[in-house]
């Protein structure tokens, strides 16, 4: 996928459960909201028992999403890590390297001279490498012009000549050498897809099925099968019987399709990544909603077919996306499906009581549903939903146990996704309950970092703020946000003593360059803004600390107000919010803000200096400056700090009129000052 000018990052709802399509992170139970991929790998673990993954394995995304949450490329990389590829070496030349199998025959013929070797070795290297091949090698041995005749066959197969590569390798089906007889014969199964897809892409890659070339598609159909019969157990025989799903996918044949792939999901190894492979393939083939009618086709196959509940279970999770007015299923349909699911009672009981909560159906019904398991050693993926389910279910009821029923789930779960998922939902329930000091306790078991900073930004207390930051059992990272947040509060809610002490939490190496990006998100938080900022830019400004200690003497001094303000300004806080939570109260960090009061943004410092008659006449001009150019140059308010929606930034908007009456105050009452001759417009 590729984007021009565009902006395609997004954060996970830090809740427990969401049936949102547009949900980017993923989580470790089987739910509407995640990337299919993600629920196919967690219904194959739950079938066969997989092996743990080490808590320290890392994920692309931790950096964004912590470890409760991940993507299906965080989850493909924590499970199955791959080494770093080296990086290519210069060239203006094709990098193509003849293949392992090639070398490996050619090498074990002795009835090929050394020197025809290195030379056939030579020219597999230049046959499909986007170039012209010069066919100067001088072959005379029987087995080595073979291996020529082999070349010349896949060169023109790589050239699209369909007719002189059959007519190539069927020639050699009974050659000397055996690798060379059995590639000859696996390659018309190629050909003859090549041949089938050949017309159904169009400039940008999309594929149009029914722009498939049937003579094609039955050629690699027969190949398959005559290559099977010949060498059941060939080098290629894997490969083979792989390329049968793309045969029956290019011709539209659910029926016999669908029962392959839900054989190879009860049957792959679930922590192999023969597995997340396998997934992707699902994904892209049989529940590929939106690629053609074909593909709808297909997931009608899958609800209506009847003889793959586990791809059944799938396409249900997908079908529970959305509010419950939008739900595409229903009771009564999961009712008639019960015999499907005949092997896999507790997938359908699952299913039915996850529909009900989707549905808003009565949380004590689903308690019902599903037992109490809290106290299991480990837990299946399956399972683990299933217990979350009803976490869910005693958050909803209010149910006094709820928090006791979070603290045994913790025990059992992996360290790896589960575990993280279980303590939000205990430190969302001691938030809902004003405990948030609890997560903070000395051994306390909300041990995910990410959680904790996300609660110490939010609704946690300036005591626990303030306590957090000076821990040194905490990372480096989560002290770092603790005093981050705690000045940057300080300042918005006017708590200026506590800052002028809280700035000596600052390390004297704190880091001040780079962009303010959300908290959770930097590797190294700009804790150093605070003590190394920029303090001016033409309005005489101390720094930071001498300023707050000013306004702890005087919280209405007009020059320090005005600093204040540049202090934000040159720093690049206009564009930056401490973690904004879903507002919703089941979402973590939603509730009221731990410190009092009512944040201050920079406009409100202009509009209140400019009413204000004990304003000097270069404070006001300055102050008029800087009002009409929080409009510069959108038209929209840059000093109504962080806003969330469209209505907030509407609200925030002053009239035109009043700005322009701004503009005319500064050129007519302050016409000498250098900010009334510095402003040229009004916005």
């Amino acid at each position: 996928m590729a984007w021009a000018c565009a902006d395609v990052s997004c954060q996970p709802t830090w809740q427990l459960g969401s049936a949102s399509s547009l949900e980017c992170g993923g989580r470790a139970t089987l739910s509407p909201g995640n990337d299919t991929r993600i629920n196919i790998i967690l219904l194959m673990r739950s079938l066969k028992e997989a092996a743990t993954s080490a808590p320290a394995a890392k994920s692309a995304d931790e950096q964004q999403y912590g470890s409760t949450f991940f993507s299906w490329l965080g989850l493909r990389q924590a499970l199955w890590p791959q080494p770093e590829a080296a990086p290519a070496a210069a060239s203006s030349e094709p990098s193509c390297t003849p293949p392992s199998d090639f070398l490996a025959a050619l090498k074990t013929d002795t009835g090929i001279p050394a020197d025809e070797r290195a030379d056939l070795a030579r020219l597999r290297a230049a046959v499909g490498c986007d170039r012209p091949v010069v066919w100067d090698a001088k072959i005379n041995s029987a087995h080595g012009l073979e291996f020529l005749a082999y070349l010349k066959a896949a060169d023109a197969f790589y050239a699209g000549n369909w007719h002189d590569a059959d007519a190539g390798f069927l020639a050699l089906r009974k050659a000397r050498n055996p690798w060379v007889a059995e590639t000859a014969r696996y390659m018309p199964i190629r050909i003859g897809l090549r041949s089938a897809v050949a017309a159904m892409s169009d400039e940008y890659g999309n594929l149009d099925r029914a722009k498939v070339d049937k003579d094609g598609l039955a050629q690699a159909r027969d190949a398959i099968a005559d290559y099977l019969k010949a060498y059941p157990h060939g080098l290629y025989a894997d490969s083979a019987r792989g390329l049968v799903r793309r045969v029956l996918w290019l011709d539209g044949n659910d029926a016999e399709l669908l029962p392959i792939y839900e054989r190879m999901l009860a049957n792959t190894p679930a922590d192999s990544e023969a597995a997340a492979d396998l997934a992707e393939e699902i994904d892209n083939r049989a529940l590929g909603a939106g690629w053609d009618d074909a593909a709808e086709n297909s997931l009608k196959t899958i609800r209506t077919g009847g003889k793959t509940p586990l791809l059944l279970a799938i396409v249900d999770l997908y079908d529970m996306r959305g509010d419950a007015k939008d739900l595409k299923l229903s009771q009564g349909d999961l009712a008639i499906q019960a015999g499907q699911f005949s092997s896999h009672p507790e997938l359908h009981s699952y299913l039915v009581a996850l529909r009900a909560l989707q549905a808003g159906e009565s949380p004590r019904t689903i308690m019902k549903m599903i037992p109490d398991a809290a106290r299991a050693g480990s837990y299946t993926p399956l399972a683990f939903s299933r217990q979350m389910l009803r976490g869910k279910a005693l958050a909803k009821a209010q149910d006094p146990n709820e928090a006791g029923f979070w603290s045994e789930l913790i025990k059992g779960a992996d360290p790896l996704y589960q575990r993280p998922l279980v303590e939000l939902g205990l430190a969302i329930k001691w938030q809902r309950t004003g405990q948030v000091a609890r997560a903070f306790a000395p051994n306390s078991p909300i041990q995910d970092a990410t959680t904790r900073e996300i609660l110490l930004q939010t609704v946690a207390s300036p005591a626990i703020v303030r306590a957090n930051a000076r821990d040194a059992s905490r990372s480096a990272h989560e002290r770092d946000v603790a005093r981050f947040a705690l000045i940057y509060k300080g300042l918005t809610h006017s708590a200026y003593r506590d800052v002028v002490d809280d700035l000596s939490l600052v390390p004297a190496d704190a880091r001040a360059d780079g962009w303010l990006a959300p908290l959770i998100q930097q590797e190294t938080v700009s804790l150093g803004v605070f003590t190394k900022g920029k303090w001016s830019d033409g309005f005489e400004c101390p720094a930071l600390r001498q300023t707050a200690a000013t306004l702890a003497r005087d919280p209405h001094d007009i020059h320090a107000q005005l600093c204040l303000g540049d202090f934000w300004r040159l720093n690049g806080f206009d564009n930056f919010a401490l973690f904004a939570p879903e507002k919703a109260p089941d979402a973590l960090g939603s509730g009221p803000d731990g410190f009092a009061g009512k944040p201050l943004a920079r406009g409100a410092i202009y509009s209140a200096i400019i009413a204000d008659a004990k304003a000097g006449p270069e404070e006001r001009a300055y102050a008029l400056y800087r009002a009409v150019m929080c409009y510069a140059p959108s038209g929209y308010n840059g000093c109504a700090g962080p806003i969330d929606t469209a209505n907030e930034m509407e609200a925030a908007q002053v009239p035109k009129a009043q700005r322009q009456a701004w503009f005319n105050q500064l050129k007519t009452r302050y016409p000498n000052s250098v900010w009334a001759k510095r402003l040229r417009y009004f916005w």
